[in-house]
């Protein structure tokens, strides 16, 4: 079931019609993420807040977060957190080379 979901959410992401985030969105969105502590904890590492300050794709991610949902649903919660973390992890294997 969670392998399902994660399919939708992929295809929601690569079919959605709306623009990308812009800056102002992204920064709000990071605002308001430092209430989660999972992520004060992933920006307290410095190579992870520096992804999160520079890496275009990393950024991408966290301005397409709805923070309304996030405050209702920890299922939501939960998927972006985890979205999130691959993201980066990913990200991190990019900057390296491979």
């Amino acid at each position: 079931m969670e392998v399902f979901l994660e399919f939708l959410a992929l295809v929601g992401d690569l079919f959605w019609w709306g623009d990308p985030p812009d800056e102002q969105r992204i920064e709000a969105n990071i605002t308001a993420l430092m209430a989660y502590s999972w992520f004060v904890e992933l920006v307290e590492k410095p190579q992870y807040n520096k992804l999160v300050q520079e890496n275009t794709s990393v950024r991408y991610v966290i301005g397409k977060m709805k923070m309304k949902k996030m405050k209702r649903s920890p299922m939501y919660e939960e998927r972006k957190e985890k979205k999130l973390k691959k993201e980066i992890q990913k990200q991190l294997i990019v900057t390296k080379g491979g």
